[in-house]
């Protein structure tokens, strides 16, 4: 996958999650079809996990390619979902 592609994805899945929360916030909505949303959002929550650590990874390669050393220079990636923002 290139990383174009990657990105892509991982900005469809943020929309994707951004829209089924949205979904979830109303008053009206039945228990099957949040439950049914909310089994959709994980999906959608692991795609752009997945991708965001084939990203990490990449970026450590780089790094390492650039400087002509062995040593991966970690990512600070947020521990949980509230770092995350307005995901």
């Amino acid at each position: 996958m290139t990383s174009e592609t990657g990105a892509a994805e991982f900005e469809a899945a943020i929309k994707e999650l951004q829209r089924i929360v949205e979904l979830l916030e109303r008053d009206d909505l039945e228990l099957d079809e949040a439950l049914s949303l909310f089994e959709i959002g994980v999906t959608h929550l692991r795609t752009a996990n997945t991708l965001l650590g084939e990203a990490k990874g990449r970026i450590e390669e780089l790094i390492e390619a650039a400087s002509g050393d062995l040593n991966a220079i970690p990512l600070d990636l947020p521990a949980d979902d509230s770092e995350m923002g307005d995901v």
